[in-house]
């Protein structure tokens, strides 16, 4: 049972993202739904943005909805938890407002499914998080939507699971590369120094500023967004062999990267850092360009991820045969555990071998 693989961690908050539509990220989170309500555990739940429609609107079949049973507790915005049908009680209010109205906690007193739409931005969900917590919840979940905003849920909990599937490519070698792509960003190491990051995140970083150039001795300067954009001079002038490292505020994109080689001194090596994976947005060609320059990527904040979930549909060519794509995906991630949820069976390399899971 995967969810209680996650408890046996210590794991108190999940969220799950996708890396698409379709591929099965609410399905997965209903099947977490399912076994908390097997084992008897208190579960909060919620959505970043809008999620849990009945109809895909890519493609227009049906989309498994959130199912709640009783006892679950939600953040919902008001005019959902009135739509949906279900008997609740009103646990308290959030002061967050969404375009469906204020997202309200409430404990589900029947069962049945819903539509979510739920706190748009990270620093929302935390709040929310907090207070779930005044109410004795043994697991918060959360369901990522689409867009980049779901990106935002990992850094609220303690591990993030990945939902992958055919949906994303037909070719298994074109997907098990953007698999292994998202992951190597989404499990970027954290930064070994814990004194110069605190300084970072309290003191030095202001909104217009983009870069901060270290060395061992303390911060050589810093460069606002304009700075960056449209004097590269100033870039060249603050990185010299001395620096050890240098922190991009905001997105790390490829073009960023592009002006700190630029001007990144002959032979020199650095660390370049980020807050969180959120932030990065390099593609295949730019991961390897750091390498090429002896260049570590590094974060403030690391994400865990304790699984991925494979689902072999795909709504142009039908059904992926589902114990390939699971031992495909589960060679290409390993260690991290894969699942087939679906099926319930995880893929386990050294019994070469598919095992049921309860």
């Amino acid at each position: 049972m995967l969810i209680k693989e996650i408890l046996d961690q210590g794991l108190r908050s999940v969220s799950i993202i996708g890396m698409g539509k379709n591929t099965g990220k609410t399905f997965s989170f209903n099947q977490l739904l399912m076994e908390a309500g097997q084992i008897g555990i208190r579960v909060a739940l919620t959505t970043i943005g809008l999620d849990g429609e009945e109809k895909d609107q890519l493609f227009y079949h049906d989309k498994p909805r959130i199912t709640l049973r009783p006892g679950q507790m939600v953040a919902n915005a008001k005019s959902l938890l009135l739509e949906s049908g279900l008997d609740y009680e009103i646990l308290g209010s959030t002061g967050i407002m969404t375009p469906l109205g204020e997202v309200i906690l409430a404990r589900a007193l029947s069962a049945g499914k819903t539509v979510l739409a739920g706190p748009s931005t990270g620093h929302e969900l935390a709040l929310v998080k907090e207070q779930f917590e005044e109410y004795g919840m043994d697991l918060f979940l959360i369901d990522g939507a689409i867009d980049r905003r779901s990106l935002s849920a990992p850094m609220v909990t303690d591990t993030t699971i990945l939902a992958v599937g055919a949906e994303v490519s037909w070719d298994t070698q074109i997907l098990l590369e953007k698999i292994q792509h998202k992951l190597e960003i989404l499990t970027l190491p954290s930064w070994n120094n814990e004194v110069v990051a605190s300084h970072l995140r309290a003191e030095v970083l202001r909104d217009d500023v983009k870069l901060v150039a270290l060395a061992s001795t303390g911060p050589q300067g810093q460069l606002t967004h304009g700075d960056l954009l449209h004097n590269l001079d100033r870039l060249e002038g603050l990185l010299n062999e001395h620096t050890d490292t240098v922190f991009v505020q905001g997105m790390l994109t490829d073009e960023v990267l592009a002006k700190i080689l630029a001007c990144k001194p002959h032979r020199a090596s650095f660390t370049l850092l980020v807050t969180d994976p959120n932030c990065v947005f390099l593609g295949k060609r730019a991961l390897q360009r750091l390498q090429s320059n002896t260049v570590e990527l590094r974060v403030l904040d690391s994400i865990h991820v304790s699984a991925v979930t494979v689902n072999p549909f795909n709504s142009r060519y039908g059904i992926a045969d589902p114990l390939r794509l699971l031992r495909d995906v589960g060679q290409a991630v390993y260690p991290i555990p894969t699942y087939d949820l679906n099926l319930g069976i995880r893929y386990r390399p050294e019994k070469e071998a598919f095992n049921g899971i309860s």
